[in-house]
Order: structure tokens, then C-alpha cells, then sequence
């Protein structure tokens, strides 16, 4: 071999190799970027290129909305508010009403649930009470016995008296009141001297009331 071959091929042995050089640049690049990768990854963990793309994407290409914008977000956010706020109040004014209908019924339930126990059993004073009525003076007069009798009967009807008025059943006081058709039964009118009108001169059964209602209406007799 001459001297110049020998020289040519030295220089193409000493020529630098360019894929080889290519490729080590992109493996310096890659070992580079990979702390970036590591160190912007959920807990450690590399990000993969398509979520750096988009995360490039998403910091570059996304607009700051405006003052008037956020503005606009505020008072709509504040308005939603009142509106909760507005609703809130209502429904504990509705939950208030209905707590005390709730215990009004309770409480009507307790006062009133027996009416119709009470009303059977008026008719045991009114007995005692006839009975009572039944004895004229003068034979009261003439007879001890009778007497005892009578003093038995009227401690009698005492006591059930007493019984009915802890359940707030009480006797009505209609003689000589004005004539109240919510508590009153009329069953005559007639002139009286002296009285006015629509007064009760008479009792011919007696009214009574349960707590602040009428239980049975008194019949009675009123001036015309």
C-alpha cells in the first residue's frame, strides 16, 4: 500500500462517527430532564411525556379570567347565599309552627281525650243532686234519720265533685248570668220585674265545662 492510501484510510478511522454522536446527545438529554420528571411526579413517581405535553399545554394555552369576571362570580356566589340563607330561616320558622301544633294536639289530647268519659258520668251528681232536691225542709225537721241520710248523700256527691275537677270537669254558676248560647241551653223565656233580658233566672240542669270548653250547655230559664 502507497503512502497516501495508508494516510486515507487513517483519516477515515479518525473521522468522527455522527450516529454515535447523535445518540449519546439524546441520552444526555434524556438523563437531564429525567430529575425534572421526578421531581414534578406524584410522590416521586416519573411523569410520562403525554402529561408533560398536557401540563405544558394547560400552563400556556388556559386564560386568567378577569376582575369584571371574577366580579360577576362573586356576586352570584353571594346571592346563592342570601337564597340559602333566605330558605334555612324558612324552614326553621316551618319546623318551629309544627313543633307546636304538635304539642298543642298533645296537650288538647291530654286535657280533652276523656270528654266523652267525663259526660257518661254526670249523670252521678245529677242524681246525688235530685235526690238532695227531693227532700223538703219540714221532713228533714221531723226526722234525724233523714237527715243523716241526707248529709251522706250531699259528702257523697261532694267527692265526686272533687273526683271531676282534678280532670278539670267543674259545675257551671249560671243562675243570674247573662244568657251565653255557647254555654247555655234556653228551654223557656219569660218576663221578670226587675231583670233585664237574657238573664238566668232558673236552672233546671246544671252545665258543666272541661278545662275552657263547654262539656254539657246548663238548661235553663232566661228573662225576656
Amino acid at each position: 500500500m502507497s503512502s497516501r492510501s495508508m494516510f486515507i484510510a487513517a483519516g477515515r478511522r479518525l473521522q468522527p462517527n455522527t450516529g454515535c454522536c447523535t445518540a449519546f446527545a439524546a441520552a444526555r438529554q434524556k438523563v437531564a430532564f429525567k430529575p425534572v420528571l421526578t421531581a414534578i411526579g406524584r410522590r416521586g413517581r416519573p411523569i410520562s411525556e403525554p402529561a408533560l405535553v398536557h401540563f405544558r399545554s394547560f400552563s400556556t394555552e388556559e386564560q386568567v379570567p378577569s376582575v369584571e369576571e371574577l366580579d360577576t362570580k362573586i356576586e352570584e356566589a353571594k346571592e346563592l347565599l342570601k337564597e340559602l340563607e333566605d330558605k334555612l330561616k324558612a324552614s326553621k320558622a316551618d319546623l318551629q309552627q309544627a313543633t307546636k301544633r304538635h304539642q298543642g294536639d298533645l296537650d288538647n289530647e291530654t286535657k280533652y281525650g276523656y270528654t266523652k268519659f267525663a259526660l257518661s258520668l254526670l249523670h252521678i251528681p245529677d242524681n246525688l243532686e235530685r235526690a238532695i232536691d227531693s227532700v223538703k225542709a219540714d221532713d228533714l225537721d221531723e226526722s234525724e234519720e233523714l237527715r243523716k241520710e241526707i248529709e251522706t248523700v250531699k259528702t257523697i256527691k261532694g267527692n265526686v265533685e272533687e273526683a271531676l275537677a282534678k280532670f278539670g270537669v267543674v259545675k257551671m254558676k249560671a243562675l243570674d248570668d247573662t244568657f251565653d248560647p255557647a254555654k247555655h241551653e234556653a228551654m223557656f223565656a219569660m218576663p221578670m220585674p226587675g231583670k233585664e233580658p237574657n238573664v238566668i233566672f232558673h236552672v233546671m240542669e246544671p252545665g258543666y265545662t272541661i278545662y275552657d270548653r263547654t262539656l254539657r250547655a246548663a238548661k235553663v230559664g232566661i228573662t225576656k
